[in-house]
């Protein structure tokens, strides 16, 4: 199983894992384009509707090829497009063939063809692929967008450039080229392909990277409900950052309290044991600073180890018990996360001390 930072992280019994900085499992906020297919007869490209004239081309899937005398289409907005509102386009493109010397794309805002507001390229395209992402206001009589190649020679020839990924959307994205509407199970992908992540109830910051505002964010992973430590040991292993040192806050949570059933972990720290495990509850449930801390917590078979940084901050024993619920990123209810949870891990086995060691020492150059 090829992973981030490979063969540094242990992989083995490795059952679920985002990592949002590692380009593999995060894809951005799931989005819908603001341009549909709806009306048109080429499917191939999932957000965006060329028409007839635009055929799809044969050297690249889900892309088009553009000339500037039947290549270029405008298109208007799907309703709900919010009048003043920032319209952010993003799109990736090469030439195939240059005939003029103007050389652009335009990037059309405006009530009709002839107004032409943001070209790019001006002379300078390649033919390696290039990006274009850039924004405009939409207002009410100019809710259209077109896009191809402008422009053709003394005797009628034309560039002809290839154009993919196009993304048309009222909120800018961390990775914007992404092939078409991403969906609620889009958004943020497990890197061991054992199941989905569901982001319903997930919040983004102004550069798409999620977020726990602590009122409703949470991510259900859906595993382990009725899990037994005692009879089946696991590790679970986070990186995570509080925005505040005041409530009670969890990172990590079986669904519920249940009936001598807990597990779930405040910041654990040098001082504390910030965990939740059988019949016995946190020792603190506060965060202790807003600072990067790498934190795992071991079920062994009959105690609950909890590292800070690398380091055995605490234990608590237990005996024989059932989980409550799956396991839920950001808490429950009441106490939930605020801050960030970039990486998150569950091993279905207990790791060693040199293992979580091995962990941290793999993640601590970018946060630590």
């Amino acid at each position: 199983m090829a992973l981030a930072h490979s063969p540094k992280i242990v992989t083995d019994g490795l059952v679920f894992m985002y990592d949002t900085g590692d380009g593999k499992s995060y894809k951005g906020e799931p989005t819908t384009n603001l341009i549909t297919n709806s009306g048109t007869s080429n499917t191939g490209w999932v957000g965006y509707g060329w028409t007839g004239s635009q055929a799809i081309s044969n050297d690249y899937p889900n892309t088009y090829e553009f000339t500037a005398t039947n290549g270029w289409h405008n298109r208007t907005f799907d309703t709900g497009v919010t009048s003043g509102g920032t319209i952010y386009v993003s799109f990736q493109y090469k030439l195939k063939q240059q005939q003029t010397s103007q050389n652009q794309i335009f990037v059309l805002n405006g009530t009709h063809l002839g107004s032409y507001t943001n070209y790019i390229g001006n002379g300078s395209m390649s033919f390696e692929w290039q990006t274009f992402s850039g924004s405009f206001t939409a207002n009410a009589n100019s809710s259209k967008i077109a896009i191809g190649p402008r422009g053709q020679d003394s005797s009628g020839l034309t560039d002809i450039v290839y154009i993919r990924n196009l993304q048309v959307e009222q909120k800018p994205h961390a990775t914007p080229f992404v092939n078409g509407t991403r969906s609620a199970t889009q958004g943020l992908l497990d890197r061991t392909g054992n199941t989905t992540i569901d982001l319903s109830n997930a919040s983004f910051d102004s550069s798409a990277q999620m977020t726990f505002d602590g009122t409703d964010d949470i991510i259900n992973t859906g595993l382990f409900s009725g899990r037994n430590p005692s009879t089946d040991p696991f590790t679970v292993e986070a990186v995570v950052r509080s925005d505040v040192t005041s409530g009670n806050k969890i990172w990590i949570d079986a669904t519920s309290n249940g009936s001598n059933q807990r597990f779930y972990s405040a910041l654990i720290d040098s001082t504390s044991h910030a965990i939740g495990i059988q019949g016995s509850a946190w020792s603190d449930p506060v965060p202790s600073d807003t600072n990067w801390h790498h934190q795992v917590i071991v079920m062994d078979g009959s105690t609950a180890k909890a590292y800070n940084n690398g380091e055995l901050a605490s234990s608590k024993s237990y005996t024989s018990y059932t989980l409550a619920g799956g396991l839920n990123i950001g808490g429950r209810s009441g106490y939930r996360w605020v801050g960030q949870i970039p990486i998150f891990k569950l091993y279905n086995k207990a790791l060693t001390a040199s293992e979580v060691l091995q962990n941290y020492n793999a993640t601590k150059s970018r946060f630590l």
